[in-house]
């Protein structure tokens, strides 16, 4: 059986939990999932469901991948720091893009 150091498992049940929703967030539409989400808003769907999706699915990859190389080997201690950061930066990035998306002129 595969033991996982303690650091392991919490970064792997997120990156579980994070890729199940962002699934379903990107691929089927599951955009109440996402807190404070308006459906009255000048954003269509669509592009919010591609851009949060997206967001989510990155997350998720990075938390797996944080969860793995725990529990193959002992990693550096600021790099649960490090990975905090980028998710931040990166949730940032979504909002920034979704309050400034604008339709693409035909």
């Amino acid at each position: 059986m595969i033991e996982f150091s303690s650091g392991a498992l919490p970064w792997l049940a997120a990156g579980i939990l994070l890729l199940i929703l962002g699934v379903l967030i990107k691929f089927r539409g599951w955009l109440f999932l996402l807190a404070g989400y308006d459906e009255s808003s000048s954003v269509p769907d669509n592009v919010v469901q591609d851009i949060a999706g997206n967001t989510v699915l990155r997350v998720s990859i990075a938390a797996l991948v944080v969860g793995a190389l725990m529990s193959v080997m002992n990693p550096p201690s600021y790099l649960d720091v490090l990975v905090e950061i980028v998710i931040v930066l990166d949730v940032l990035r979504m909002i920034y893009r979704l309050n400034t998306w604008s339709p693409q002129a035909a």
